[in-house]
């Protein structure tokens, strides 16, 4: 199964849920999303991985990028729904040292409205 991606608003929060596999034939599709809802003036994002079983180093590669590409542009990431496995990922390659892991994509847009507010 191919990566999906379907994208709600909460408000200036745009919540992506992100199901199925992150595969090299999936092409940059996380970062042309984000990449086009930034160039709409979107800044602040939630990324749900409730749907995603398996991330390997390309889906890895997928999420630094789109970190970057947002924080060059003053914007905001939060990642939510983590599974084990992608959570131990995360965790071997240090990524979730640099990237925000929340426990509930609530907590998340909450925490992004409130940034915004301040």
């Amino acid at each position: 199964m191919s990566l999906s991606i379907n994208q709600r608003e909460f408000a200036d929060v745009v919540v992506l849920d992100i199901s199925g596999h992150s595969e090299i034939s999936d092409g940059s599709l996380l970062q042309e999303t984000v990449r086009r809802r930034t160039a709409e003036g979107k800044r602040r994002f939630v990324l749900n991985l409730a749907g995603t079983e398996y991330l390997d180093s390309f889906g890895l590669g997928q999420l630094v990028s789109m970190f970057i590409t947002l924080r060059d542009q003053n914007g905001q990431l939060r990642i939510v729904n983590l599974n084990s496995r992608v959570r131990d990922l995360l965790k071997y390659s240090r990524v979730d040292t640099v990237l925000q892991i929340m426990g509930s994509e609530s907590a998340a847009v909450q925490d992004l409205q409130q940034q915004a507010s301040a």
